[in-house]
């Protein structure tokens, strides 16, 4: 998958021409998967601050951190992102930014997660002694799999594939990752990542989206796009999960239950591998011919 990156670099003083790189950002607007790092050893970078300036840098970079996970944040909640994160925004840093802290142009690369770009990143161009920690896949990763396997199906002309809707039953709210529509709802799809570290809030989140899934599954609902369009939802709909398994080393307690929820709403599951099966029951529910292309 194609991500952008720049490298954050701390210039001391802009006459000599001196710079050290503290760090980088990458992402991909495909799949609004977004990170920032900064090198957790500064010796190399504090030989160069004979003014001080060091502090500004890492509050700069702390910015960044905050407004990215703002971003993420909002991708879960019923009206979706406030804003958009894109090559642009990277274009803009690098622009705005000229005095201590100074970004590359934004430059693509082939990643299969922004912490993996960010991993290369770190090997290729950046000298940080310090150990890395470990990286989990989020569940952005999944939603762009999803996506593309629409899209290889032919599926998004004409507002068939609306993306960040809000179901609205008579209960509860709940936001789902994707909808296929012909003037009505026929399937429902959300993605979720088991390798999250907080299982406990997974678990939490997967049983408020089960609660709103049974409501619908008894008395039908609707969704709202976020340009404001409204479709029904009947009782039958069909609802899709994909889902990022957690690394066979990771205790994930969250995925146990999670499965006991969807069993007992009877939904249908296919792990990240598999996600090619979700746009291919969508074209069968459009009435279409499955198609060759990959979905993944």
């Amino acid at each position: 998958m194609k991500y952008v990156y720049s490298l954050i670099r701390f210039v001391p003083d802009s006459a000599r021409g001196e710079f050290i790189n503290v760090g980088a950002i990458a992402g991909s607007e495909e799949s609004s998967d977004w990170a920032v790092r900064q090198i957790g050893n500064p010796v190399r970078a504090r030989a160069l601050d004979d003014s001080n300036a060091l502090d500004a840098v890492w509050a700069f970079i702390d910015r960044l951190g905050k407004e990215i996970d703002q971003y993420q944040s909002s991708l879960d909640s019923l009206f979706g992102p406030h804003r958009s994160l894109d090559e642009e925004w990277v274009a803009l840093l690098h622009r705005d930014h000229r005095n201590v802290v100074q970004l590359t142009y934004p430059t693509p690369m082939v990643a299969e997660s922004a912490e993996g770009a960010l991993d290369t990143i770190f090997d290729l161009m950046i000298v940080d002694p310090s150990q890395r920690r470990y990286r989990f896949r989020k569940k952005n990763e999944a939603i762009a799999a999803l996506r593309r396997a629409y899209r290889a199906h032919e599926i998004g002309q004409d507002s068939e594939m609306c993306e960040g809707v809000r179901l609205s039953t008579q209960r509860y709210q709940v936001r789902f990752d994707f909808a296929i529509t012909n003037g009505e709802t026929l399937q429902l799809a959300h993605a979720w990542s088991f390798q999250v570290p907080n299982q406990d809030t997974l678990v939490e989140q997967v049983k408020s989206w089960g609660w709103t899934v049974q409501d619908a599954q008894s008395s039908g609902g609707m969704i709202t796009t976020q340009d404001g369009k409204c479709f029904g939802v009947s009782h039958d709909v069909d609802v899709e999960v994909v889902y990022i398994l957690p690394e066979q080393s990771q205790e994930a307690p969250a995925l146990a239950e999670a499965i006991s929820v969807f069993e007992s709403l009877g939904v249908n599951r296919v792990p990240l591998e598999s996600v090619r099966r979700v746009a291919e029951r969508a074209a069968a529910l459009l009435g279409r011919s499955p198609s060759t292309g990959v979905g993944f």
